[in-house]
C-alpha cells in the first residue's frame, strides 16, 4: 500500500496541468452518448411524471405553488419544468431538462474542476452523473449543478458580492438534502474566513465577514422557503412512525453508524453498514489539509444520517446529493489536497493519503453501478411498463377513450407521459393521477371492490374500463391482505372475488418485470 499511494496520487490526485481542449471535448461527448444511449430506452416512472403534472397544474404559476405545498418538495425543479413547458408544450421537456441540467454539470467538472482526467472520468461514470442525475428525470441533480458551480465560484467570490448566496438560496430549494448543504456549506464558508483571519492579523469584524452575512441571509431565507413549501407534508406515509421505535436510539445510532441511514444505498445496499461507514468518514480524510472543508464535510454527513434516521427514509438520489457535496468540498480545498504535507507528523502524513483511498473506493463503487445502468439499458431492462401499455393502447382503436382504473392506485401516476386517457383514483374516488400518500381515508381494498367501481366507471362514463392488477390473480394467495407500503394500504382477493374478476374482465397483456414495482397484467372490462 505505501508504494502504490504515490503512483495513485500521480494519477489521481496530482495537481491539474495545463491540458489541450480536445480530450476534454471528446470526454464529454462520450459521455453524452452514453447518456443519450440510455435517454433513449429510459421509461417514465412515477416518481418523475409525478413531478411533470403537479408542474403543470394550476392557471399560473403562482397556482401551481399553492397546489405543491404540502408535497414534500420545494418549488425550483417544478418551476424549471412548468416554464419549459411554457415554451415548448411537450411533455417531452421532462427528460429534456434532466439532460441539461446534467450536461451543465458534466461540463463544468470535465472544463472547470481542478481534477486530473482520470478522476474526472471516475466521476462521471458513476451512477449519479451516468444515470441518476441525467437519465431519472427528477430534481437531485440541480443540486449537483449548484454545488459544483459553488465550487466553481467560490475562490473568485468567497469575499465578494452575493452571487455565493443566491447559488446557495437556489440550493436550498432543489430538494430538503440540499437545503441541509446549504447550511453545511455556510459552515465551512464562515470557518474558512475565519481561518483566513486568524492566521493574517487576528479575528475581527470586517467586509468580508460582512459580505458573508449577507448572503448567509439571503441563504437562510432559501431554506426557510423550502421549509414553507414542503411542511406540512400531506403524503404523511412517507414520514418515520415512531410508535414502535425510538427515534432518540435511532438518532444515536445515526451518529455513529451513517451507513445503516439510507447514506449506505452510495454501496447499493452491499456493504454492511460499519464497512459503509468506514468509508463515508474515511472519504472525508482527504479534507484534513483545509480543516475547514473537512469540518464541513462531517457535519453534513451528520446531519444528513441523523434526517434519515429520524425524518424520513430517502435512496441514492438523496445520499449522492451529501456526495457531490463533499466532490465541491474537494474542489475548492484541491490545491491544499494534493500539496505536500510539510509536517513530519505520521497522522498528518497518513490519514489524508487514508482519505484518498477512502474516496476513491468509494467513487470506484459509483462507476460499477454506472456500468450496471449501461448493462441493464443494452438488456432492455425498463423502470415501468407504462410506455408497454401506450403502444398496447394506441394500437387498439376500441381504447383511445377508455379510462383506466388500477390497483395499486399509483400505477396511473407514470401513464400521463404515454396516454391521453383518463386516470381514476379508486381511493380517493376522483379523476386524477397524482396520488396521496397519506395514512388518512380508505386503506383496506379488496379485488371485489375494484370489480364494482369498474362497473359504475362504465355505466357513467360510457367508455371502456381498463384495469390494471400489479397483483397476478394466478399467483397470489386468496384473502391473504397484501401490503401497498409500510403501515399504509392493504389489498386482499378471495377466491370468490377471483373468480368473478375473471368472469367480467378478459385479460388483454401480462407485462414482464420492471426494475420498478411498475408491472401490471391489463384487463378490460366486458
Amino acid at each position: 500500500m505505501t508504494r502504490s499511494l504515490p503512483i495513485l496520487d500521480q494519477w489521481l490526485f496530482a495537481p491539474k496541468r495545463d491540458r489541450r481542449s480536445w480530450p476534454d471535448v471528446l470526454l464529454l461527448a462520450g459521455w453524452v452518448a452514453l447518456v443519450g444511449f440510455q435517454i433513449g430506452r429510459h421509461v417514465m416512472w412515477r416518481d418523475e411524471v409525478r413531478a411533470l403534472i403537479i408542474a403543470l397544474n394550476g392557471d399560473d404559476p403562482v397556482a401551481m405553488l399553492r397546489g405543491l405545498h404540502g408535497e414534500g418538495h420545494p418549488a425550483l425543479w417544478y418551476l424549471l419544468l412548468r416554464g419549459a413547458h411554457a415554451v415548448f408544450d411537450r411533455v417531452e421537456v421532462l427528460p429534456a431538462v434532466a439532460f441539461v441540467v446534467g450536461l451543465l454539470t458534466v461540463a463544468l467538472l470535465i472544463f472547470r474542476s481542478p481534477f486530473p482526467r482520470p478522476l474526472v472520468l471516475l466521476l462521471i461514470t458513476g451512477h449519479a452523473l451516468l444515470f441518476e442525475y441525467v437519465v431519472m428525470a427528477r430534481n437531485y441533480g440541480i443540486s449537483a449543478l449548484l454545488l459544483f458551480a459553488i465550487a466553481a465560484c467560490y475562490r473568485a467570490h468567497h469575499d465578494r458580492g452575493l452571487l455565493l448566496g443566491a447559488l446557495l438560496f437556489l440550493l436550498a430549494n432543489t430538494n430538503v438534502v440540499g437545503a441541509i448543504m446549504a447550511g453545511a456549506f455556510l459552515l465551512f464558508w464562515l470557518l474558512d474566513l475565519l481561518e483566513t483571519q486568524l492566521a493574517s492579523h487576528g479575528w475581527r469584524w470586517s467586509p468580508q465577514l460582512a459580505n458573508f452575512a449577507i448572503n448567509a441571509t439571503i441563504a437562510t431565507i432559501g431554506v426557510v422557503i423550502c421549509a414553507a413549501t414542503m411542511l406540512p407534508t400531506y403524503n404523511d406515509a412517507a414520514a418515520r412512525d415512531w410508535s414502535h421505535a425510538s427515534p432518540l436510539a435511532a438518532a444515536i445510532l445515526s451518529l455513529v453508524n451513517p451507513g445503516s441511514t439510507s447514506l449506505g444505498a452510495l454501496f447499493a445496499n452491499l456493504l454492511p453498514g460499519i464497512a459503509g461507514s468506514a468509508l463515508l468518514f474515511g472519504a472525508t480524510l482527504g479534507l484534513l489539509p483545509r480543516r475547514p472543508a473537512f469540518l464541513a464535510a462531517i457535519a453534513a454527513l451528520l446531519l444528513t444520517s441523523l434526517f434519515f434516521a429520524v425524518a424520513a427514509n430517502g435512496a441514492y438520489r438523496h445520499a449522492a446529493v451529501w456526495l457531490s457535496f463533499l466532490i465541491a468540498l474537494y474542489w475548492i480545498g484541491w490545491s491544499r489536497v494534493t500539496a505536500p504535507s510539510g509536517s513530519r507528523a505520521w497522522l498528518d502524513r497518513r490519514l489524508p493519503a487514508i482519505g484518498r483511498v477512502s474516496l476513491l473506493l468509494v467513487l470506484a463503487i459509483q462507476s460499477a453501478a454506472g456500468i450496471n445502468d449501461l448493462r441493464n439499458a443494452v438488456t432492455g431492462v425498463v423502470a415501468s411498463r407504462s410506455a408497454d401499455l401506450g403502444r398496447l393502447i394506441a394500437s387498439r382503436a376500441d381504447l383511445a377513450d377508455a379510462v383506466i382504473l388500477s390497483e395499486p392506485e399509483w400505477l396511473v401516476e407514470a401513464l400521463p407521459y404515454y396516454v391521453k386517457n383518463r386516470t381514476y383514483l379508486a381511493r380517493d374516488h376522483k379523476f386524477g393521477s397524482v396520488v396521496i400518500f397519506s395514512r388518512k381515508g380508505k386503506m383496506d381494498g379488496d379485488l371485489g371492490e375494484t370489480l364494482r367501481l369498474a362497473r359504475e366507471l362504465r355505466d357513467t362514463s360510457r367508455a371502456p374500463v381498463i384495469i390494471l392488477l400489479a397483483y397476478r390473480l394466478d399467483e397470489i394467495t386468496p384473502d391473504r391482505i397484501y401490503d401497498e407500503g409500510k403501515d399504509w394500504r392493504t389489498f386482499r382477493a378471495s377466491a370468490a372475488q377471483i373468480r368473478d374478476f375473471r368472469e367480467a374482465t378478459t385479460m388483454l397483456r401480462r407485462f414482464g418485470p420492471a426494475k420498478t414495482d411498475e408491472s401490471f397484467d391489463v384487463y378490460l372490462l366486458n
